[in-house]
């Protein structure tokens, strides 16, 4: 079987909905179906950059896609897949092996990705390219009228998305997964920051039904202020639910999320 890499730009965006749908039926993690304009929203989300991703053709036939997040000298792989039918032909080692010679040739320093562990076959394949496990992630979700948020504070300002990203957070990407970095959340739309002294909550749409947790963001390192300034907008919404992607590293659930009610 020969192979040929395809930068992602020259892929028209229904094909590439098309492929991630094959690619993805039945994924651990889940799955909705994709046409090109929910896949476009979803790489913008994702920060992929298309001059940057590739695709991989066997017989002249499209059959998997590495997209890259480019941030700074820091490559991330923020979404790779084979269709079934390519799977264990060498075609996903020829790919992450393009991608990361590509990184390389740029001067980048690191490729990161996060991977399911529930997904034993795809944790494997990354561990024998050398990828290393930095953390373990998990998501979040804390029910309406937590108990815990009694003790959050109430001296909060909101501040806008682009005043919280353009801080000098001490804690941030890559020592925090992407999409809960100050980079992310200039990407979400109608989100709310709030600041308490030095630490600022990102939070989704309050008009949402669940109001979801984006990003935790500190200047001093100090955890305990990060809980309260969560507890202070939980308190702003107490009848409310929120919830968080699973991409937060584990270290949070004690210091912060679990005092307040949330549960993995």
């Amino acid at each position: 079987m020969t192979f040929e890499i395809v930068p992602a730009a020259e892929v028209p965006l229904a094909e590439q909905a098309r492929l991630a749908n094959k690619a993805f039926a039945g994924y651990v993690g889940g799955w909705a179906e994709m046409d090109a304009n929910v896949l476009a929203r979803f790489l913008m989300l994702q920060g992929t950059d298309l001059f940057y991703s590739r695709f991989v053709r066997a017989d002249d036939r499209l059959v998997g896609f590495g997209y890259i997040n480019h941030t700074g000298k820091i490559l991330r792989l923020s979404g790779m897949a084979m269709v079934p039918e390519a799977r264990g032909t060498g075609a996903a080692v020829h790919l992450l092996e393009r991608l990361c010679a590509d990184g390389k040739a740029r001067s980048n320093g690191a490729m990161m990705l996060e991977v399911i562990e529930q997904n034993p076959r795809a944790v494997a394949f990354y561990r024998r390219h050398k990828f290393k496990q930095l953390t373990r992630l998990s998501g979040w979700r804390c029910a309406a009228n937590a108990t815990g948020i009694q003790h959050g504070s109430e001296r909060l300002d909101e501040i806008s998305i682009v005043a919280a990203s353009s801080m000098r957070w001490a804690y941030n990407y890559p020592e925090l997964p992407w999409q809960i970095s100050r980079h992310a959340i200039l990407k979400i739309e109608r989100a709310s920051a709030f600041l308490m002294g030095d630490a600022c909550i990102v939070v989704s749409d309050s008009a949402a039904g669940i109001i979801r947790v984006h990003a935790l963001l500190s200047i001093s390192l100090d955890g305990d202020e990060l809980r309260d300034a969560l507890g202070g907008v939980m308190r702003r919404w107490p009848d409310r639910e929120f919830s968080t992607s699973p991409i937060w590293p584990e270290e949070f659930g004690v210091t912060i999320f679990e005092p307040l009610g949330f549960t993995a």
